[in-house]
């Protein structure tokens, strides 16, 4: 890694977007293990059928409310323009765009689970949709992860690019200026022609 480019973007969350699927996939089977073995932690099942869709609308709403926030930070990466932004544009510029890809897919495929949660889901459950749901939320939690660790990321390279950004001194004032400045200012100095004139009309007054 160049010296321009030493907060760090390497590792598992920026190389290994794909590895978020498994995860969900990991929690939400430990979790059905954890059900058949003791009987409980079924904590979807203790609501009514109803009660579980308002449940999964209302998660498919905010899931697509975090997927917008990548639009934050992408903006914010597009907008930086010093001499790091634009290290991390040249060598790390397909892993961003693959993981803000991720993202985008993240709120596209989790509301989308959700609401069929909501059209798929009975009484009882039979056919144990609330199990989709889980991995739709675990996904996004996941993914919401990489977004902060992304966000934060880009934020500490835009604020170094601005803090190490040599100061302009202020140029000194022209000559052509300063003649113009002495020109206003005896245009604003009133000059002794005019209080002689007061003077004159002041006896026929």
């Amino acid at each position: 890694m160049s010296r321009l480019t030493r907060v760090d973007l390497n590792g598992v969350l920026s190389d290994r977007p794909s590895l978020d699927y498994l995860l969900a996939g990991v929690v939400v089977a430990g979790h059905v293990l954890i059900i058949r073995q003791s009987g409980s932690g079924d904590f979807l099942s203790w609501i009514e059928s109803d009660r579980r869709s308002d449940v999964y609308s209302g998660s498919g709403a905010v899931i697509a409310t975090l997927g917008g926030l990548s639009a934050i930070g992408l903006a914010i990466y597009q907008s930086a323009s010093g001499d790091r932004s634009k290290a991390i544009r040249v060598l790390y510029g397909n892993e961003l765009r693959r993981n803000w890809r991720g993202l985008l897919v993240m709120a596209g495929l989790s509301s989308l689970l959700c609401y069929l949660c909501m059209a798929l889901d009975q009484e009882k459950d039979p056919i144990s949709i609330r199990f989709v749901f889980e991995w739709a939320m675990v996904f996004a939690v996941v993914r919401f992860v990489r977004l902060v660790w992304i966000f934060d990321r880009i934020l500490q390279i835009a604020d170094r690019d601005l803090t190490d950004a040599p100061r302009r001194t202020p140029a000194a004032p022209s000559a052509r200026w300063r003649r113009s400045n002495a020109e206003n200012r005896a245009e604003i100095t009133p000059g002794n022609g005019d209080n002689q004139s007061l003077e004159a009309q002041a006896p026929g007054a």
